[in-house]
């Protein structure tokens, strides 16, 4: 009678190391079709806005603002599991619970990913920097960067801004490491624009903001815009 033989038991930090990898792995990208992307971009962002109960921003005439309705946020047990999923785009198994970690670019490089943006084109980063660079440096294929005074930006465009003070030079060298914050338009109106951004007050929000009669974005102390990002996959 044969027995089966006995599991050697993996030392204890090989396990760990194990478990790791797999937790930080970091899922495939889905391929899609470049007629497809913009659109679904536009609507990935949408569709966690909504998943996030629809928290949206405005600002009245003297520039006061006004969040209602109020969503999800994401130290809440929803919020909590949504925000997962974007760290896990990232390699990273961090939580909504973890107030302490921004998850604004984990937020863009998930929406992106999912809606079948090549890695190479924009990398799935911790950080607007990270993409931001990639995106830049590919050469204006898919994607091309104006300064915010030079460009009406269109939905599936990023709208990108300065952060904690940070001095940008040049609208398209952005330096290792910068502290910034990119939104996602989706949609245009005459004097408005709304963007849709992750880890804002705590949430996915849509913000209204001002343009001008061109359509470019109005100056903003809340949000120093230094860069518009142009999606040039088909509309």
């Amino acid at each position: 009678m044969s027995h089966a033989r006995p599991l050697r038991k993996l030392p204890l930090l090989l396990l760990l190391v194990m478990l790791s990898g797999c937790a930080a792995a970091m899922p495939p990208r889905p391929l899609a079709p470049p007629e497809t992307v913009r659109a679904s971009i536009i609507r990935l962002a949408e569709q966690e806005w909504a998943a996030f109960n629809g928290q949206t921003i405005r600002f009245d005439a003297l520039g006061r603002e006004i969040i209602a309705p109020v969503g999800f946020w994401e130290d809440e047990r929803r919020g909590d599991a949504l925000v997962a999923k974007y760290w896990r785009a990232v390699g990273s198994d961090w939580r909504g619970f973890d107030v302490d970690k921004p998850w604004s670019a984990a937020f863009i490089s998930w929406v992106m990913a999912e809606a079948g943006v090549p890695a190479e084109e924009m990398p799935p980063s911790a950080t607007h920097a990270g993409y931001l660079r990639a995106a830049i440096a590919a050469g204006g294929g898919k994607w091309r960067a104006h300064p915010p005074e030079d460009y009406a930006p269109r939905p599936g465009d990023l709208i990108c801004a300065t952060r904690a003070g940070q001095k940008i030079e040049r609208f398209d060298v952005i330096p290792v490491g910068a502290t910034l914050h990119c939104d996602i338009v989706v949609l245009t109106g005459v004097g408005r624009l709304w963007s849709i951004g992750g880890n804002v007050r705590n949430s996915v929000s849509r913000t209204e903001r001002q343009i001008d009669a061109a359509g470019r974005l109005a100056r903003d102390d809340v949000r120093p815009w230094f860069l518009v990002l142009e999606n040039r996959y088909p509309r």
